[in-house]
């Protein structure tokens, strides 16, 4: 690997050394975004980390001297990264590495380690692309498939036989626009994309009584992160998605939906950012706002703003005495503070008050309530899940504000992450009960592998209340009366799903 043009700061002996800020903080807990290829952790106690780029193959490491770790982890990544690791490099200094799969590398340049506050760190990574080009024989078929009816396209891959999801994607250079991913909305889909806005071409047609739309994007790639993790599954009625990089010169991709026996009439309009795909007659007002300045104009323009609209607070459901139990976890807490955002407001602020009022709420209809801690205290992940698995919850809700550098206070809204089906039923009853009620910007639920959500066996979720850094919701969330209202929306998305079955 050819490493030239360092930046100011950077030096090279043998591996690239990334220059970082000199204030940290000790490892207190990590996640990866996939959709957002973006690796976050928060610190305690000042240190010096580094960060190395090595190849052979390629890792970034990252090196955080005067700190412990309970216990190593591994998680597995779909796409260009293999896996990502935490570990002792010694005694006193804990390691946290990103392998890529074999034949990858990234631009050391673009690779960016900000310290957001003095206890949260991001690392974005850019877009990993492969040394080698694919094989001749790949790029005939690529060729021939680019050639084929949407038919015959749609009869060579696996949806055919076996609706389901698949991605299939190359390196590809030159292309204007690049799809990022498909995302959920509240009444259908919206195709993420990057660079130039999508030239796009629909046709429709059908093969042995299943439905298909196949979406042809030009001049367009798709992303290498793109994998069947990140595609909706079995939503509106939409059997199987599939994903191909069709061609390469020229760039063509598409995108074919096998629609079910319920799947309503589709319209498809691309828009700056994305595509929508909407039942007819609906408007585009559910696109999602994801905080970036691509694919937000239209969404704003919509959207209502916050509290403008009519809340619906009907009573709340009720539930046989004793038949659920539930887990509420409080993120961070004790000398964890969690996010830091405006006028100094932490995270563990927001959900010491938000949660216990959740509990009041839940334990007043009749459900068993165990909170993972019931004070200013200091507890590690593992021992929420046991916590959780020892008490043999019917669900597990765990409550966090989130944050953005301070220098993004565009970024509001509602998140929701689930890790397992179970799961993403849960997390879509309590979203949409707690946007219905509160008003709030919409950033979608979002499949992820925290490890609260990931370990625990029964339905889990992780909801973040808003951001501490943003302009609207920081306000809201200094603020008793909303974060009662928080608690009480959050509630009744519980009850709601408790009621239904879990």
């Amino acid at each position: 690997m050819r490493l030239t043009r360092l930046l100011p700061g950077l030096s090279l002996a043998g591996v690239l050394l990334l220059a970082l800020p000199v204030d940290a903080a000790r490892l207190q807990f990590w996640r990866f975004d996939s959709q957002e290829n973006r690796l976050t952790f928060t610190t305690d106690d000042s240190i010096q980390p580094t960060a190395q780029l090595l190849s052979n193959p390629t890792r970034l490491v990252i090196d955080m001297p005067g700190t412990t770790l309970s216990a190593p982890e591994n998680m597995s990544v779909d796409g260009a990264i293999k896996e990502i690791r935490v570990s002792e490099r010694d005694a006193e200094t804990t390691r946290l590495v990103v392998e890529y799969n074999a034949g990858y590398t990234v631009d050391p340049s673009q690779v960016q380690v900000r310290g957001e506050s003095a206890r949260q760190w991001t690392v974005q990574l850019p877009e990993a692309t492969a040394l080698v080009p694919p094989r001749a024989e790949e790029n005939e078929s690529v060729a021939s498939t680019s050639e084929s009816s949407p038919s015959e396209n749609r009869l060579a891959s696996r949806l055919s036989s076996q609706p389901g999801n698949l991605v299939r994607n190359r390196p590809v250079q030159g292309a204007s626009t690049r799809i990022q991913g498909v995302l959920t909305t509240s009444d259908g889909f919206f195709v993420r994309t990057s660079g130039v806005d999508p030239q796009l071409n629909v046709s429709r047609f059908e093969e042995d009584g299943q439905r298909y739309i196949t979406m042809e994007f030009e001049q367009t790639s798709v992303a290498l992160g793109l994998t069947t993790s990140r595609l909706p599954n079995e939503r509106y009625s939409v059997d199987g998605w599939q994903v191909d990089q069709v061609s390469n010169d020229p760039a063509t991709a598409h995108i074919t939906l096998a629609l079910g026996e319920e799947s309503p009439d589709w319209d498809i309009s691309a828009v700056e950012g994305g595509v929508v795909v909407l039942p007819k007659d609906v408007s585009i007002s559910s696109i999602p706002d994801n905080g970036a300045s691509t694919g937000t104009t239209v969404a704003s323009t919509l959207r209502q703003p916050p509290g403008t609209r009519q809340v619906n607070t009907p009573e709340m459901p009720t539930l046989p005495n004793g038949r659920f139990t539930v887990v509420l976890d409080p993120g961070h807490g004790g000398r964890d503070p969690g996010a830091v955002g405006i006028n100094g407001l932490q995270e563990k602020q927001v959900v010491n008050d938000i949660t216990p009022q959740v509990a009041e709420i839940l334990r007043a209809q009749g459900v068993n309530v165990v909170l993972t801690r019931d004070r200013d205290m200091e507890v590690d992940l593992a021992p929420r899940v046991q916590i959780a698995e020892r008490a043999n919850a019917s669900i597990f809700v765990s409550i966090h504000a989130n944050a953005i550098s301070m220098s993004r206070p565009d970024v509001n809204g509602l998140e929701t992450f689930y890790s397992s089906d179970a799961g993403q039923r849960l997390a879509n009853t309590v979203h949409a009960t707690v946007l219905n009620e509160m008003g709030m910007r919409d950033r979608r639920v979002r499949s992820a592998r925290f490890y609260v959500i990931r370990r625990t066996s029964m339905p889990a979720i992780l909801i973040e209340t808003g951001f501490v850094t943003g302009a609207e919701d920081a306000p809201n969330l200094a603020d008793p009366m909303w974060r009662q209202r928080m608690a009480t929306a959050i509630a009744r998305g519980i009850l709601l799903h408790l009621q239904r079955g879990v």
